[in-house]
């Protein structure tokens, strides 16, 4: 998982409302994608049962990708702040040595 997606994800925060529906839909999908990847490459051999949090995870955010997208700006940048603590997280446990640096 990549630092670029919470530069990202932070970039997204600043022009919060200047982002169509489409931008917003379109992040959130790029967010699920590197969920479902850090899922497959890091969590991969961890036996379902301990990954249940990521699954579920992972199958709300694709239920509501319209959802999400059409959130008021404060629901929204609420959201994308969260992903943004998450993203940092999975890339500090999965990869100590290149630890992203979050601003808040």
């Amino acid at each position: 998982m990549a630092t670029t997606l919470v530069t990202e994800i932070q970039r997204a925060q600043t022009r919060l409302r200047f982002l169509s529906r489409a931008e917003r839909g379109a992040l959130i999908i790029r967010i699920l994608h590197e969920l479902k990847t850090h899922r497959q490459e890091v969590l991969g051999n961890v036996p379902a049962e301990r990954c249940m949090w990521i699954d579920r995870l992972i199958a709300s955010v694709s239920s509501t990708i319209a959802e999400i997208a059409n959130m008021q700006d404060v629901e929204f940048n609420r959201v994308l702040t969260e992903f943004e603590k998450l993203m940092a997280t999975l890339q500090t446990i999965s990869h100590p040595e290149t630890s992203a640096k979050t601003v808040h």
